[in-house]
């Protein structure tokens, strides 16, 4: 049975947190990798550790 919050598990790594919040339920996995990735590029623009020009450049890279 799903538990719909695999990443509150107690003792995870947090990549393990990451893995099971994104593939614990396949229907929504696509949308739920999209919405981690968007969050993720959003934070690191804020921290000035990346601009929207080189989010922009991967994503060209990605679509194309």
């Amino acid at each position: 049975m799903p538990t719909q919050n695999p990443h509150r598990i107690v003792g995870l790594c947090t990549s393990d947190k990451v893995y099971n919040a994104l593939t614990e339920l396949k229907h929504l996995e696509g949308h739920r990798s999209a919405k981690f990735l968007s969050l993720l590029a959003e934070n690191l623009v804020r921290k000035g550790l990346l601009n929207e020009q080189e989010v922009v450049h991967m994503l060209d890279l990605v679509v194309d």
